[in-house]
């Protein structure tokens, strides 16, 4: 709410209106294709369409398209991406295909052995484990491609070794079939920048890019800062502008590296460092609570830039979960069905009580599917009050958004971040602490969506970081 891509519009319109700087010069690049259309549509209605247009915005991927496909080298290749990273069902198919092939009898019980040593363990006596454990493997390989070159050593190990061997073949697959999907078709692309290839008819960034600008540079990956490096060295005169917030870091299990954005100086000296701390889209009490979920030390903590106060609502439902093989479910789809409808017209009373028409409510989870229900159900408990909207939404998927009510009803431990059996085949490449961490960072996310009230539901004990919600409801 601190008015990152807000900022990158001012400062297009400063260049080109009072510096006079060709809106051709201008490349702007985003994560994701919603990201990217919502800033074309900001850029045209403050600068015109005519103008609007005219600046390059792109995601990462996009971008890595058009340079391969300028090239003639490449243009003749299969690219399997285009916009955003979600390679084709081939692709998908193919990685699942080359992890069984290169899966033997011994690298299986290496994962056996792991899985034996684990608070897991009892996935070994699952009829289906090897499938189960394939299916991960997959995943995890798909990451270690993709945190490569991270500031953080894997150790070599079985497990490990297994998954660079699955990553290489399937990288040589590529090769092969002359064919790119998203990850390896940024670093060819950065390649080709930082090498001078030939880019016929894709002049903006072959030397005549004069200013840059990176929207969520937190969520950067090793592959993104490739790319960005290489865009810089191919046109030495530009200027770099990144924004992004640490705090919303919570894309590493898409290969996003927080260090990046944290040694942004060291990757260029020259760089000014900006704060933008003023919150301009949560009451008071929201931001306090922001605040302390991230521990904040005061020179570095959020400041509320609006008048209102925001609510903070809290329901703890205190359910026993009494031994492993319990069903609780049914009872905390019943509780929170309750909560939901509850807290969602406390909501609309408060905007009834504020003068204000009844306001947007998104109804938030870690997951689509909350305690063996979907989250869309939850939703459709709350019952329809005149103009107010109600969404659904996973956390991950709501950063970037606003409503003015927000319920999050999964604020428990277990959740945050969420415990999964395929954690022991991915713990040397995403730990344990950066699990905890990025956890964190979640919450911080889905309690800072709000602009007026959150409401937290946390059916059997409440998450430790969101303790001080219960003081802040008091008020």
């Amino acid at each position: 709410g601190s008015g990152k891509s807000t900022a990158l519009i001012i400062k297009c319109d400063f260049l080109i209106n009072e510096i006079g700087v060709p809106p051709e010069a201008i490349q702007l690049l985003t994560f994701n294709r919603a990201a990217a259309d919502n800033l074309t549509r900001n850029m045209c209605k403050s600068l015109g369409s005519e103008i609007g247009n005219k600046i390059g915005i792109n995601t990462f991927h996009s971008l890595a398209y058009h340079v391969l496909k300028s090239n003639p080298g490449t243009r003749d290749w299969s690219l399997f991406f285009k916009e955003d990273d979600r390679s084709e069902k081939d692709q998908i198919s193919d990685l699942e295909r080359t992890t069984l092939e290169v899966t033997s009898p011994r690298d299986m019980e290496a994962y056996r052995d792991r899985y034996a040593r684990s608070e897991h363990a009892y996935c070994v006596k699952w009829s289906n484990f090897e499938e189960f454990v394939l299916h991960h493997i997959t995943k995890a390989a798909s990451l270690y491609r993709a945190r490569r070159g991270a500031s953080k050593t894997v150790p070599s190990n079985p497990i490990t070794r297994h998954i660079e061997r699955i990553a290489e073949a399937y990288d040589d697959r590529l090769d092969k079939n002359q064919a790119f999907d998203g990850e390896k078709g940024l670093r060819k692309a950065a390649d080709l920048l930082k090498n001078g290839a030939e880019l016929p008819g894709f002049k903006r960034v072959a030397g005549d890019l004069q200013f840059l600008f990176v929207d969520e540079f937190q969520d950067f990956s090793p592959a993104f800062s490739d790319l960005t490096q290489a865009l810089m060295h191919r046109n030495p005169t530009c200027v770099l502008n990144a924004v992004g917030d640490d705090w919303q870091s919570i894309n590493a299990f898409m290969g996003a590296e927080p260090n990046l954005f944290k040694t942004f100086k060291s990757s260029y000296p020259t760089s000014l460092n900006l704060s933008l701390q003023s919150n301009w889209r949560c009451g008071k009490r929201i931001v306090e609570l922001g605040n302390r979920v991230m521990k904040a030390k005061d020179d570095v903590a959020a400041v509320p830039a609006v008048s209102h106060e925001g609510r903070v609502r809290v329901a703890v439902g205190g359910i026993q979960l009494r031994n492993a093989n319990a069903d609780w479910h049914p009872q905390t789809q019943e509780y929170l069905e309750r909560q939901i409808e509850r807290m969602a017209q406390a909501a609309w009373a408060d905007d009834t009580r504020a003068k204000r028409d009844p306001g947007s409510i998104a109804v938030l989870a870690s997951s689509h599917d909350v305690f063996g229900k979907p989250l869309r159900d939850y939703a459709g408990k709350i019952k329809d009050s005149e103009g107010g909207a109600v969404e659904f939404s996973t956390v991950h998927s709501s950063k970037g958004i606003q409503w003015d009510h927000v319920i999050l009803i999964d604020a428990i431990k277990s959740h945050y971040p969420s415990g999964h059996p395929a954690e022991p085949i991915q713990q040397d490449i995403f730990s344990d602490a950066d699990r905890r961490d990025e956890g964190q960072r979640l919450l911080y996310v889905a309690v800072t969506r709000a602009k007026y009230s959150v409401a937290i539901l946390a059916p059997t004990e409440l998450h430790p970081l969101l303790g001080s919600a219960l003081e802040l409801a008091k008020r």
